[in-house]
């Protein structure tokens, strides 16, 4: 049967459906909202409203999520809160519209209390119509809707809801116009008039497709119920479809599954078509395809879907003689009503056919006094609620019913009855269970067609008028060319004439430019032979100094070496007297030469050291960097302090063996860097690798092999040195602080913290490159000095 997803069961679910439709903002009434504003994650919204403070951005997300239908609260009672900081927040800010929110709350809850009806009804009226002076939607809207049918029936609905529709027809509302339809449609099915209420659906449907899919579904799934309630399974089928296609190309909502209302629908469309196993099929999915998220505010909802669901499959199930697999679901779905107290018509679910559902099952199973029972029950309801349709589905299955038990009376007076009823609703509706509003948008599309191929005939015409101007103008144009060509020819005359005094002049200009580039080769030569010149005599002027150095290091070294020479001979002499003196006996001489031979050594001791300092200090004026830079080979300083750096540690521990690799490229051009300064940075960071290495070797990991590595390559016109390891490696904190001054990861008294720190500033500042690490815990570390050429 038809499901009319349109009233809920309280004031604040009412809230709920008014503001699916109806987009809240500071220009509403003016604009359309956006598709993009509709197809929002509420989950999204949700965690952006708990992360905002200021209460312009809260009513601005609480508005936006309350517009995509409250998905994102987590129940009713955090609904309801949230609706209550809504209007709150709206006389904070002192927003024109405050009043009627306000007003509008007061309503929802005096409706919710269910005390004073009549008074709730006059309350959310004057709520619409505070909405309606400000110029903003009608948010109120469906609430009245529904307490006029609680109260007044399906023609006061209908007459309110015409009323409200010219009103914004005038206005230009089209999101207030699409909800005026899709409310009109449920009270005149109701009525009878299927054609009418379709109408109405299809009208909100194409009205909603432009802003709101998540709508335009909802409508077309109802459209698809009640053409199977009119009895027309294949439109029923052609617009459940369509709501499914349109459905599936909508962003997913967590846990927003209502996929159960759809099958539901094709259920009744194939019972029609008495396609059974289909039908079945669909009616098993209607029982899957319902919200499976307990934390959300429709989770009260499920059982209610379930006890639909469930009998109908009872009822498919019946169709197809299968009585025994019937009964589960049929008592389950009565014991879901009886608990939630589902009558024949509720809020948000449509028609429940548990009493005529029950009635078949008591008839399949020959049990004619409960049959007729359930009959009546069902009847009864049908009328309790003013529902046309049906009333007629009851009164002509009563009236088969008695025809069956032999009551002849009965059954004619139920059959009369009906076709009285059935005469009713064919002079309102019609005879071909399509709707009218189909017949008008066809009519539509057709006069589109006319007037598109009318607007072609104009279009035709207006090309060929465009091409005879075209022909004219061309015409004229060729005429024009003619007289501008005599002209032309005459400019091109003179143009060569001209051309031949301007190649004369060129020809002069260019041995003139001859005469130049010669001049200026001579002069290159020039240049360059003094600078050859010149670099001689910087060579000879340096190669005179180095004698010089050479010579005063010889002088300065020779004394503590002559020192040394004389006292070993001596010391030699004095060892020799000594064994003599020994192998005399004579103890007195021996202690003697043995006082003087170690006074002898002492002096040996103090000459060396001196020699060894002179060395040292030499060796540490040649390693003093000037700052000047000069063409550096980078290959070879790598391999001279890796080796270095290797020996330096094999020095301190013999046992210590490491493989050395080395990558140099053959091309790598010379660069101009302060050869000590680099010398100092590789030497630093050869002696950091083959310390890590070292270290991890000392834990005694099984089949570890010390490597320490160096490579060079040309890049983007930069030089890039690389010196690796396959250490411990360093952890991303300690790299972020490696280059700071004075930290350092060696025990106390092994570092100073300072080697990586002036190393870094030697390549960054000293010659604008760059050093970097990059490293990986028990794996290794690369260090990269970037150089430009």
């Amino acid at each position: 049967m038809l499901t009319f997803i349109l009233l809920k069961r309280s004031g604040l679910l009412v809230v709920l459906l008014a503001l699916l439709f109806l987009r809240v903002g500071p220009v509403r009434a003016q604009t359309t909202p956006s598709r993009r504003y509709w197809e929002a994650n509420p989950d999204s919204l949700r965690q952006v409203l708990n992360n905002q403070h200021a209460d312009t951005a809260r009513l601005r997300t609480l508005l936006h999520l309350t517009d995509l239908g409250g998905i994102g609260f987590y129940s009713a009672a955090d609904q309801e809160a949230s609706f209550r900081e809504l209007v709150q927040l709206t006389r904070r800010l002192r927003r024109p519209e405050a009043g009627a929110f306000r007003l509008w709350y007061a309503a929802s809850q005096l409706d919710k209390t269910g005390k004073e009806p009549a008074r709730a009804l006059d309350s959310t009226r004057a709520a619409v119509e505070a909405f309606d002076r400000v110029g903003w939607p009608a948010l109120p809207l469906p609430s009245v809707i529904r307490l006029l049918r609680q109260q007044k029936g399906p023609a006061a609905q209908l007459a309110y809801l015409r009323a409200k529709l010219a009103q914004y027809q005038a206005r230009g509302a089209q999101v207030n116009i699409a909800q005026c339809h899709f409310a009109m449609g449920a009270p005149c099915v109701i009525q009878g008039d299927y054609n009418q209420g379709i109408s109405h659906y299809l009208r909100s449907a194409d009205l909603a497709r432009a802003y709101n899919r998540y709508s335009q579904e909802n409508q077309l799934k109802v459209v698809g119920y009640t053409y199977a309630d009119w009895g027309n399974p294949t439109k029923a089928l052609y617009y459940l479809r369509q709501s499914l296609a349109v459905h599936a190309a909508l962003p997913r909502r967590n846990g927003y599954d209502w996929y159960a209302y759809t099958y539901r629908g094709m259920t009744l469309a194939y019972r029609q078509l008495h396609n059974y196993p289909a039908a079945l099929r669909y009616a098993t999915l209607a029982l899957a395809g319902i919200p499976t998220d307990t934390t959300r505010r429709y989770a009260a909802d499920v059982p209610r879907v379930q006890a639909y669901g469930l009998t109908l499959k009872s009822a498919v199930l019946l169709d197809m003689g299968r009585e025994a697999e019937a009964d589960p679901p049929l008592v389950r779905a009565r014991q879901l009503a009886d608990s939630l107290g589902l009558k024949l018509h509720n809020q948000g679910g449509g028609y429940l056919d548990l009493e005529a559902t029950w009635a078949r099952y008591y008839a399949a199973r020959h049990e004619p006094a409960r049959a007729e029972q359930a009959w009546l029950i069902a009847l009864q309801q049908a009328r309790q609620i003013k529902s046309v349709p049906l009333r007629l589905a009851y009164l002509r299955a009563l009236a088969n019913f008695y025809a069956q038990q032999g009551q002849t009376e009965l059954a004619g007076r139920y059959a009369r009855a009906g076709l009285v009823l059935a005469d009713s609703l064919r002079a309102v509706q019609g005879a071909f269970q399509v709707a009218g509003y189909e017949a008008e948008r066809a009519e539509q599309a057709q006069q589109a067609r006319i007037q598109g191929l009318r607007l072609a005939q104009v279009q035709a015409a207006a090309r060929a008028r465009r091409q005879r101007l075209l022909l004219f103008s061309t015409l004229a144009v060729l005429a024009l060319l003619a007289g501008l060509g005599f002209v032309l020819w005459r400019g091109n005359r003179r143009q060569r004439q001209a051309n031949t005094a301007l190649n004369r002049l060129n020809e002069a200009v260019t041995q003139q430019k001859q005469e130049l580039q010669t001049q200026r080769d001579q002069l290159n030569t020039s240049l360059t032979e003094l600078r050859a010149t010149q670099a001689q005599l910087i060579q000879r002027e340096k190669m005179a100094s180095l004698g010089e150095l050479t010579a005063g290091i010889a002088h300065e070294i020779q004394n503590p070496l002559n020192f040394v020479n004389n006292f070993a001979e001596v010391s030699t002499e004095l060892m020799a007297e000594l064994r003599e003196a020994q192998a005399a006996g004579d103890a007195e001489e021996v202690t003697a030469l043995a006082g003087d031979v170690t006074q002898n050594l002492g002096k040996i001791t103090e000459h060396g050291r001196r020699a060894a300092a002179i060395v040292r200090g030499m060796l540490e004026h040649s390693r003093t960097s000037t700052g000047e830079r000069a063409p550096t080979d980078l290959n070879q300083l790598c391999d001279e302090y890796l080796r270095l750096a290797y020996q330096g540690l094999r020095a301190k521990d013999k046992s210590f063996n490491a493989a050395l690799e080395t990558e140099f490229a053959a091309d790598l051009p010379l660069v101009s860097a302060v050869g000590p300064d680099v010398g100092r940075v590789l030497l630093n960071l050869f002696s950091n690798a083959f310390y890590a290495v070292h270290k991890r070797q000392q834990t005694g990991e099984a089949s570890y092999q010390p490597i320490v590595g160096v490579s060079t390559h040309v890049a983007n016109n930069h030089v890039h040195l690389q010196v690796r390891d396959n250490g411990g490696g360093i952890s991303p904190e300690i790299q972020q602080k490696i280059f700071q001054p004075f930290f350092t990861t060696k025990p106390t008294g092994e570092g100073t913290g300072l080697g990586l720190s002036l190393s870094h500033d030697i390549i960054a500042q000293g010659h604008g490159g760059s050093l970097a690490v990059e490293s990986r815990e028990g794996e290794g570390t690369e260090f990269t000095i970037t150089l430009p050429r």
